[in-house]
């Protein structure tokens, strides 16, 4: 049986609206994201949306919002190094599956406060491979500059003298970068086990 009677919409919620939302950047596109769509979607009427969020730019906003708070958290145990290494790769496969996040994230417009358990876990994990405070926060910054380069650099004019890569390879491509970058900042041999 239906619990909502024939004909009649399913209740509205902010998680609703956000989840729908995902889910036609995720198969469409941000650029086919609009209140308008989004209401269609959940076969009620813009007008029902308004009442929980107040226009495109706030549905970004918690869009941003709700792809960071489900960034991944770093393992708990094991070496310090491949903690730091694993947690990023894992972000990097989660923005992968949300690349219009990336946009929305670098434009800085819209304040992204589910990522502060990400940064937190971030710095923690570099700290407990042998940084600073401080030099952690520097190595988050980088390592978040180069995630987000990673998946927002589509090349539009293309390289003419590098192979064309199949989409596979961007993990392992940005897997390369991470490591360089680690053995910058943390030392080829690493600093802590």
């Amino acid at each position: 049986m239906n619990p909502r009677g024939p004909g009649r919409p399913r209740t509205l919620s902010r998680a609703l609206i956000v989840g729908e939302a995902r889910r036609i950047a995720d198969e469409e596109g941000l650029g086919s994201l609009t209140v308008r769509r989004v209401a269609q979607r959940l076969g009620t009427g813009q007008a029902s949306l308004y009442r929980h969020i107040t226009d495109r730019g706030e549905l970004l906003g918690l869009l941003a919002d709700d792809v960071a708070a489900r960034l991944p958290r770093p393992a708990e145990d094991g070496d310090a190094r491949e903690r730091v290494t694993e947690h990023w790769l894992a972000a990097h496969d989660h923005l992968l599956r949300h690349p219009w996040a990336a946009r929305i994230i670098a434009d800085g417009e819209h304040l992204a406060h589910g990522a502060a358990d990400f940064t937190d876990a971030a710095l923690g994990a570099l700290e407990a491979a042998g940084l600073s405070p401080d030099d952690a926060v520097r190595a988050y910054r980088a390592l978040w500059n180069l995630l987000l380069g990673h998946v927002l650099n589509a090349h539009p004019v293309g390289h003419t003298r590098t192979p064309r890569r199949a989409a596979g390879d961007a993990r392992s491509d940005f897997s390369w970068a991470l490591s360089r970058m680690l053995d910058g900042v943390l030392g080829a041999g690493g600093l802590s086990r």
